[in-house]
């Protein structure tokens, strides 16, 4: 049995007339219109504009609380020549957002320069002594982008020494508000703008726009980029933000950006959601966590190509000792989990000495795949006795909230509803802790124990083609709000199961169905390989679509997002023989025929149970059944199927002799040895039993079998091995006799039993499990 990771919610793949209609009209798959009906599109309108985004899909700058005060003041700065100074911050998002705005302000004619706080010396936020240095040099009005609405302290500090704050930023606003010159965030409390969702890129390009009075599609390649790396909703303006911005990047005449781009080894005439995603965000990143960030910001704005060239190669090595440093880091981490989870906690608190604390992130997000529980994992400098890291949560579960209670007994926090940062004295930890998980507590955390998984529908692996996967793709770009579809998909069997990968960690196998296949793709579950063979008629597979070329060649394969085996494990061990060491195995042997069992039993293990068929408990506790001999009756193999959490079932089913062997008698058969009888009344089979076998050229076995059903027929009577014709038999059909009826079906148990194959006879009994655990329910 294999369990899912997660919770499936398939939805009906059932077409309602509307769709259908709407599937014509736009001349696309019926399932394209379900999703988007699933997805809140539901008249045409949305449904187009949904699908085909451009720039009219934009909503107005200067709805934005404070976009107009914002502008006039950026305005006034650069016409009295003010130094102005942009503070970003040190993930990709930061880094877009402070490249987009220096870029315009520098477009503008600005004086302009740009901060990006080190993780390490400034940490996560506005920073007073970065504040008052930026000041000091000269600086009267300080942008912030990415960051801002939790600096209070720093606003009052710039306020205190006649320097201008401009906030724009995207995460949680706090209750008490800095004291700001303007803040533009989506959420502004009474003043919301139509999309809540942008991303600190976002908010910095809606700013550019409003500043330069025009559209800037110059800097749609880096606020794709900063949307796609923030996790934010893809829908609204944002999916405009991406669809646009990746068109723009497979064009850019950005140096830094192309040298990036190959060196993550992708092609500019292929990028997608994924290229940023796993390619270049994760290169940005790598530099605010190992070093400096602010090489990126001028990664990303330079035009001197070999310049580009050196900052890419650096930020791609930052980025190789970022994967060796959360590797190193989670395996330490990992072990600590486990230890908190046996002690009960319901969130994991993880603390540990001499980690790289601009990888914590990283390592958190992996122990919450792992273990599906909210993580803060926090180094601690023993110089400082301070604690600081990153947590992230889970679904459902809004863990700045869950901390933002004890916001006080922090050093510095903040964040949203599924990742935070945030620093920690060490006397502060345990108490904070404990609050943590009595928020877990009250919150029924446990019921969140399994994240839900939404399925579009049900797919045959026979209607799988390229147009099918060309029209799924129109609703691409995708990310959060908007993820890729996935379904669960109807096939016959699996085949070809291999694993890949130098630790053979991967996993690839065919799903087939009639006369179609598909290969399906399993990245780190190799482990599940042989699961997978025992369970190849009773998988359930769940994932997505992708395009994957080899060779020249391009296909759509699944890449699996989740699957599951339901009913026992099932081994095959069929024998024609029984020896001492057919019973080495531990479990419940159960025979059906008594002679067998009195037998072989003395080689039953002590620690191993033999029973009867007739005495067989539904409530026995045993992880395996061993079923040594074949049943006679279907009937007799059916109380198997009624044993309650049946987890493995072993089938030996040993038969002396096959019933098969002889055949079922024919006519021509029964017609020569009634003829024969006839003839000789009285007949003794006693003396002459060999003799009559020969002169009909029928086996023993054969002859006894037929002679019995013509006595049930009352065609025959037998007694003491004397055989006499009945004197007025009633013409009755051969079939009718019970005999013939027993081995018909003895026969039809054994093809399917003895004679089939390894893969028909695991289908055959998972199918009557389940019939028979269905029936119970």
């Amino acid at each position: 049995m294999i369990l899912p990771k997660y919770n499936w919610h398939i939805n009906s793949n059932e077409y309602s007339d509307e769709e259908k209609e709407m599937a014509h009209n736009l001349n696309i798959n019926p399932l394209i219109v379900s999703i988007m009906f699933q997805r809140g599109y539901d008249t045409l309108d949305k449904i187009k504009s949904f699908l085909n985004p451009d720039i009219n899909s934009f909503h107005d700058p200067f709805e934005l609380h404070d976009m107009q005060k914002s502008v006039d003041r950026i305005s006034l700065a650069i016409t009295n020549n003010e130094k102005i100074t942009i503070y970003g911050d040190y993930d990709a998002d930061g880094i877009t957002s402070t490249a987009i705005l220096y870029e315009t302000l520098q477009n503008m004619g600005a004086n302009v320069n740009f901060y990006i706080p080190n993780r390490f010396t400034d940490g996560y936020g506005p920073n007073s002594d970065a504040y008052k240095r930026i000041i000091n040099e000269g600086t009267t009005l300080i942008i912030t982008v990415d960051n801002g609405v939790s600096g209070k302290e720093q606003v009052d500090l710039a306020n205190s020494m006649n320097c201008d704050v401009i906030i724009t930023d995207h995460h949680n606003l706090p209750n008490d508000l800095p004291n700001a010159y303007s803040i533009i965030h989506a959420r502004y409390p009474n003043d919301e703008y139509e999309f809540g969702d942008l991303s600190g890129a976002g908010i910095s390009f809606k700013l550019s726009t409003a500043l330069l009075g025009d559209f800037p599609s110059e800097l749609l390649d880096l606020v794709a980029i900063g949307t796609v790396a923030d996790l934010v909703s893809l829908t609204d303006e944002n999916r405009a933000i991406v669809k646009l911005g990746l068109m723009a990047i497979a064009q850019t005449e950005r140096p830094g950006l192309s040298a990036l781009i190959n060196k993550a080894g992708l092609k500019l005439d292929n990028i997608n959601e994924e290229s940023i995603g796993f390619g270049i965000a994760p290169r940005l990143n790598a530099l605010g966590r190992i070093s400096d960030a602010s090489v990126g910001v001028e990664l990303l704005t330079t035009f001197d190509d070999d310049y580009a060239n050196e900052l890419a190669k650096e930020t791609d090595s930052k980025n190789s000792q970022r994967k060796k440093l959360v590797s190193d880091i989670y395996e330490d981490a990992y072990q600590k989990a486990e230890n908190l989870i046996e002690d009960g906690h319901k969130t994991l608190f993880i603390v540990g000495e001499n980690w790289h604390e601009g990888v914590l992130g990283i390592v958190a997000s992996r122990i919450v795949e792992k273990f599906n529980k909210p993580t803060l994992v926090l180094n601690l400098n023993n110089d400082t006795n301070i604690a600081k890291g990153s947590g992230r949560s889970i679904d459902g579960f809004d863990i700045f909230k869950a901390l933002n209670d004890n916001r006080n007994n922090m050093v510095s926090f903040g964040g949203h509803s599924m990742a935070v940062g945030l620093s920690v004295n060490k006397d502060k930890i345990s108490s904070i802790y404990e609050d943590l998980d009595k928020y877990a507590d009250n919150h029924h955390i446990n019921s969140m124990a399994k994240p839900n998984l939404n399925i579009t529908g049900c797919i045959n692996v026979k209607d799988i083609n390229q147009s099918l996967f060309d029209d799924i793709n129109k609703l691409a770009p995708f990310g959060t709000d908007n993820e890729y579809p996935i379904f669960k998909f109807a096939h016959d069997s699996v085949s070809n199961i291999t694993t890949m990968g130098a630790n053979n960690n991967h996993l690839k196998f065919k799903l087939i169905s009639e006369y179609s296949s598909i290969n399906v793709l399993a990245f780190n579950n190799g482990r599940y390989s042989e699961a997978i063979s025992e369970s190849f008629d009773a998988l359930d597979i769940v994932g997505h679509l992708v395009l994957s070329t080899w060779k020249g060649r391009t296909s759509v394969q699944i890449m699996l997002d989740d699957f599951s085996s339901s009913g026992p494990k099932i081994n095959d061990q069929r024998s024609r023989v029984l020896t001492k060491e057919t019973f080495l195995g531990k479990g419940t042997y159960v025979f059906f025929n008594n002679n067998i069992l009195q037998q072989v039993k003395k080689y039953i293990p002590n620690e191993s149970k033999c029973v009867h068929i007739d005495d067989l408990s539904f409530d026995i506790s045993s992880d395996n059944i061993i079923i040594v001999d074949c049943p006679s009756s279907f009937e007799q193999l059916k109380r198997i199927f009624y044993i309650k959490n049946l987890k493995e079932l072993s089938l030996i089913l040993y038969k002396k002799e096959l019933i098969s062997k002889f055949g079922m008698p024919n006519r021509e058969q029964c017609a020569k040895i009634f003829k024969f009888f006839a003839k000789h009344n009285g007949f003794d089979l006693k003396q002459n039993l060999a003799e009559l076998c020969k002169f009909l050229n029928i086996p023993k076995k054969s002859l006894f079998m037929i002679i019995k059903m013509f006595s049930e027929l009352d065609f025959l009577h037998i007694n003491d091995w004397v055989v006499y014709e009945s004197k007025q038999p009633v013409k009755k059909e051969i079939s009718k006799a019970p005999t013939y009826q027993k081995m018909s079906d003895e026969i039809s148990l054994e093809k399917k039993l003895i004679l089939s194959s390894k893969q028909e006879l695991s289908h055959f009994i998972r199918n009557e499990y389940d019939k028979r655990k269905d029936a119970v329910k």
